[in-house]
């Protein structure tokens, strides 16, 4: 009996331990190439833009260490502002006066709230991952019906850019700047069901926990309940 106890306890850690497998969220290829795996991008879609006027809201400058430099435009489609409650519909990343990526969301895109436990309302989350390469965070509007907002990430590196993390996700904790980290939920049922917003033990518990943070010139992952 003692020994079946035993083995049932050690199959329950070795579970545990499995599901907080730690894996890259992307890979290196040669010198800049970005692998993104498939697995991540639960909301990706092919879906091209409306035949409509687009309309460039916001632009961005951004530098990689070595001194490369990018801008980073959020659009919308058929509406020359944006709107009121500042979300908009696509962004674009140009290095050298060329389009290196457009990315057309599954939903509304937004401010980075959401991402940082309130911490930041910028447009996009900056993760220096080495001197010629750095990974952008982009976040999603909230629709408040159970499903954490949309969250984008994008790899960029030389004249390379490529999206590899696409799906929903809401942090309960962020780190940010070199030693960026976040552990976020991708179910948010009841979260706003009081008037205050608070990640308790017991909302956590049932769910599963996702962590992304970055080591060395890497965006690591793992998951666990």
């Amino acid at each position: 009996m003692k020994r079946l106890l035993f083995l049932i306890a050690f199959l329950g850690t070795m579970g545990s331990l499995w599901a907080q497998t730690v894996e890259n969220l992307f890979e290196w290829q040669g010198e800049n190439g970005i692998v993104a795996k498939p697995k991540f991008l639960g909301l990706s879609r092919n879906q091209e833009l409306p035949n409509m006027p687009l309309y460039t809201y916001m632009e961005y400058d951004v530098h990689s260490d070595n001194g490369d430099s990018y801008c980073i435009k959020m659009r919308g489609v058929g509406n020359k502002e944006m709107s009121k409650g500042g979300d908009y519909d696509f962004f674009e990343i140009h290095h050298n006066g060329k389009m290196i990526l457009r990315y057309n969301p599954f939903g509304i895109l937004y401010d980075n709230r959401y991402m940082t436990v309130n911490a930041s309302k910028d447009y996009f989350i900056k993760v220096p991952l080495s001197n010629g390469s750095f990974a952008l965070f982009f976040g999603g509007w909230f629709f408040g019906c159970g499903e954490a907002p949309e969250m984008i990430v994008v790899v960029v590196s030389g004249d390379k850019a490529k999206v590899v993390f696409d799906d929903n996700a809401y942090a309960y904790k962020y780190t940010p700047g070199e030693h960026f980290s976040m552990e976020y939920v991708d179910d948010v049922e009841g979260l706003y069901d009081s008037y205050t917003v608070e990640f308790t033990e017991n909302f956590l518990k049932p769910r599963t926990k996702y962590k992304i943070w970055r080591e060395g010139n890497m965006l690591k992952y793992k998951s666990w309940k």
